[in-house]
């Protein structure tokens, strides 16, 4: 293996650029909102918010006046646009610490304020082949969890220095043990909706589940426990040996490595939708509308929809730290 330091310097610097463009990506998403919230303050753009109704599942951005609303994501906007330009402008790396605290906080935004459980329905009837109409509420929400997205890889591609792949770490207990709950909570939601599908009024009363089969809700709702089983059995990749290289009976890829990026962005995107969601019920719940006690098996399982994404995200940062290290920077001799 070649380690001079000529190679190592300009992986570094290949390194950089990379780091760079991710946050030129960033700096165009965050620049992007403070143009549109611009818009939607001028009227120039219609204002993509629906009314707020807490029996409707609403996210609680729909809460506020179009105009403050607006305001809200402008300033958000300039003040990720201002960070984005300042690491740009650093000759050396960025800070990880700051790109990561700007990505925590403006997830912790989108989810909990900006995005509800529609970014996860529209996941789940495209994955099951039933698509819903993309209203401009449903677009602002996926374009902010989309910009979470472009400042988590912006802050992931920070680190000075070389990444260097690797291979046959083993995972740790607590990449196990996040595993499990990222696998165990879509199968408890899962199961709920094939009993339904099967005709067993789990949780629900017979004119309920009648009514469920006579719409063709059931058969829906069929559709997505499959699609969260799926989900659940390929999170297992994240600490499986077929997580890493693809195994030698795969037709024409069999044996080769599985690139992270395969891996890193649905999970992340996941996760966000599924936080986001998490979220919404939560804050449903607490608030009455619909008592758990009559509606354990409706929602009872999308309660643990948080933890299933934070579980996500810790999986996920797992694979990664098992598969890639990072050296120390290596200065340029310039011969």
């Amino acid at each position: 293996m070649n380690t001079s330091p000529l190679l190592t310097a300009r992986t570094a610097g290949s390194q950089h650029r990379r780091s760079r463009v991710a946050l030129a990506v960033a700096l165009t998403w965050s620049v992007g909102l403070v143009a549109a919230s611009a818009a939607w303050l001028t009227g120039i753009v219609r204002a993509p918010f629906a009314t707020f109704d807490a029996a409707e599942f609403s996210a609680l951005i729909d809460a506020l006046p179009a105009s403050v609303a607006a305001l809200l994501l402008g300033i958000v906007g300039l003040i990720t646009s201002a960070v984005a330009a300042w690491a740009l402008a650093r000759k050396a790396a960025a800070p990880v610490g700051v790109l990561a605290i700007v990505a925590v906080a403006l997830t912790a935004f989108s989810t909990v304020v900006v995005a509800d459980a529609k970014i996860m329905a529209l996941i789940g009837y495209a994955l099951s082949f039933r698509f819903i109409p993309l209203t401009g509420p449903l677009l602002l929400q996926i374009g902010m969890l989309a910009g979470c997205g472009l400042w988590i890889a912006a802050a992931l591609r920070a680190p000075a220095g070389r990444i260097i792949p690797c291979e046959g770490r083993r995972p740790t207990a607590l990449a196990r043990i996040a595993v499990a709950l990222a696998v165990i909570i879509p199968l408890i939601y899962a199961a709920v909706r094939f009993a339904w599908a099967a005709g067993i009024p789990l949780g629900i009363s017979d004119e309920m589940l009648a009514q469920g089969q006579a719409s063709g809700l059931w058969t829906i709702g069929l559709g997505l426990a499959s699609v969260a089983t799926v989900v659940a059995l390929l999170t297992l990749g994240l600490v499986q040996r077929w997580g890493e290289r693809l195994p030698r009976w795969v037709p024409w890829l069999g044996g080769r490595r599985v690139p992270i990026a395969l891996a890193a962005v649905p999970v992340t995107l996941g996760g966000l939708a599924i936080l986001s969601g998490g979220v919404m019920f939560i804050r449903v719940a607490a608030t009455g509308e619909l008592p758990l006690s009559e509606n354990w098996s409706t929602i009872g399982p999308e309660l643990l929809w948080p933890l299933w994404g934070i579980a996500l995200a810790v999986a996920l940062a797992e694979y990664i730290r098992r598969r890639v290290r990072i050296d120390a920077p290596v200065e340029s001799t310039g011969t």
